[in-house]
């Protein structure tokens, strides 16, 4: 895809379904508010699946969803770029940062191998080791969409990952409290364990006192490294189907995520104010929210049947050993 493709704009018609899209998007929004626990990406996800297997969508709106999952996907990846903020690197040290990139590299690499050799596809098995890994559904749609995956598969990946992430609500705090976990190491822990953003300040809330702003910042260092792992999975991909003598920047990485770096590198070199900044941010949860929904309008139920519960178990048993094991190394490196 080249850029001029990538900005080619809508019809009348398509804006018009686009639309219908945004404002079931709108209303995810309005739930998260009152629900924040509930991630809009996950309700859209969930309305797209309804309509596409208890309605049905009209085929004049068929290119809206085309819009939607492919191109308001990608410039909502582009946008998360505005989360890349290294200063957080400073504010949980050294120590801190080595022991998040271990999690890290131990949550992507153990779960997609164990994903794998438990016969889930070697796709299914990247999106839900990136979810786990970084940051939930957010992570699942930027690869998704990196990697062309399938949308059932996608699907699936981000019910799985948001499922795992809903029940860190429910099961983590009581057990800072069994182990009398210190607020600064509890937040670390739901940072660097639960999945979403939001999920992540419901679970710090109900620990309460200061692990709110610990949970934060754990979990802002793992949202960093999607850039180093977007451009590695692009890079893997894109050298295996590519005679190395044709390799170039723009051969080996696409154009949104070319665009994903620069807004990265962006918004730590120019100081954005917080509202704009927030403003931005929802604006790339909207989008992904709209991909997503439109995704899940194009996927059967019988699609992800096919998939099978395997993945739900392989999923609920790595949701248990990954949160084990973070919690194990933050205290291993003394957080």
């Amino acid at each position: 895809m080249n850029l001029v493709k990538l900005l080619k704009l809508p019809s009348l018609r398509d804006l018009f379904y686009l639309a219908i899209i945004a404002a079931v998007v709108a209303v995810t929004f309005l739930i998260n508010h009152f629900y924040y626990f509930l991630s809009p990406l996950f309700l859209s996800l969930i309305a797209g699946l309804l309509i596409s297997n208890f309605l049905s969508w009209p085929t004049a709106g068929k290119e809206a969803l085309n819009f939607a999952s492919k191109k308001c996907l990608r410039f909502g990846v582009i946008l998360l770029g505005l989360q890349i903020t290294l200063h957080k690197f400073v504010e949980i040290g050294l120590r801190g940062f080595a022991a998040i990139l271990l999690i890290v590299i131990l949550t992507f690499t153990g779960v997609r191998f164990f994903a794998k050799k438990s016969g889930l596809s070697p796709t299914l098995a990247m999106l839900i080791a990136g979810g786990f890994a970084i940051c939930g559904a957010s992570a699942v749609a930027a690869i998704g969409s990196a990697k062309k995956s399938a949308n059932d598969e996608i699907s699936y990946a981000v019910g799985l990952v948001t499922l795992c992430g809903t029940l860190s609500i429910f099961v983590i705090p009581p057990i800072t409290k069994l182990f009398s976990l210190s607020h600064s190491t509890a937040g670390a822990w739901i940072g660097a364990a639960v999945h979403d953003v939001g999920q992540v300040i419901a679970t710090a809330s109900v620990v309460g006192g200061s692990t709110m702003q610990y949970a934060v910042i754990s979990k802002l260092a793992r949202v960093v490294l999607l850039a180093p792992l977007l451009i590695i999975l692009t890079l893997r991909e894109r050298e295996a189907g590519t005679e190395k003598k044709k390799l170039s920047l723009t051969t080996l990485l696409p154009p949104f995520i070319i665009a994903f770096l620069v807004v990265a590198l962006l918004n730590n070199t120019v100081h954005l104010p917080a509202t704009t900044l927030s403003f931005f941010v929802n604006v790339s949860k909207f989008l992904l929210s709209m991909g997503l929904f439109a995704m899940a309008a194009n996927v059967r139920w019988s699609s992800l049947r096919k998939i099978g519960g395997k993945p739900l178990l392989f999923g609920l048993s790595a949701w248990v050993i990954c949160g084990g094991l973070s919690l194990g190394i933050l205290k291993l490196v003394g957080l």
